[in-house]
């Protein structure tokens, strides 16, 4: 009797875990889908709405074991519009900063001496989630001036026109603002490491 009810449990925590990463991702990609195109009509949200779910009817498994990696807690029912609105609340806050580095990068561009200073900025994150260590590099690449060259095992390599278009990463307030969707812990200003080079990061 108990093993049937445990072999219960289990099963609908499963479930709730997978209802979990089909809304999530399906919110993911619509989220990102207007964000990007900018247009806000019927016909725009339709398209977006049918591909975002095509694609997380094709994808969810390979999305959901993403989002399981270093995950050591069941999902819960009440966790997941959590999340949602946390993430929710995100975007928001995403599109800013978006808008802000276009205006910096735009600037540098423009200016007759094209003051840029490229180079490498290394440093780990303690979010122990796939799903938010993949967010969190994301954002970073959407954020104009900044791409995330590599993410391996909560190690980043972000390639950055500037040093200041970085000093949110060096500061912690992306890490934090995602850490908080997905109820990973605190983290503090980094120990931060610059290079001009990918021959200096294999030193």
């Amino acid at each position: 009797m108990l093993k049937e009810k445990s072999s219960a449990l289990e099963t609908t925590g499963y479930w709730q875990a997978r209802l979990f990463s089909v809304v999530l991702q399906f919110v993911l990609l619509f989220g990102f889908w207007l964000l990007l195109s900018g247009h806000f009509n019927v016909r725009y949200i339709t398209i977006g709405a049918l591909s975002a779910g095509l694609i997380t009817f094709l994808t969810n498994s390979l999305f959901y074991r993403t989002l399981r990696i270093g995950e050591g807690v069941e999902v819960r029912t009440r966790l997941i519009f959590l999340q949602l609105w946390r993430f929710l609340v995100y975007l928001p806050w995403l599109l800013s900063r978006i808008i802000m580095a276009n205006v910096q990068v735009a600037y540098l561009v423009l200016h007759p001496k094209m003051p840029i200073d490229p180079g490498f900025f290394l440093f780990r994150t303690r979010m122990r989630k796939g799903m938010a260590q993949v967010t969190l590099a994301n954002s970073i690449t959407l954020t104009p001036g900044t791409i995330t060259v590599n993410l391996e095992d909560g190690h980043y390599i972000i390639h950055t026109l500037k040093p200041p278009l970085a000093q949110e990463l060096a500061d912690a307030v992306m890490q934090n603002k995602v850490a908080k969707i997905y109820l990973e812990k605190k983290e503090t200003p980094l120990a931060t490491r610059w290079v001009y080079s990918l021959e200096e990061l294999e030193a």
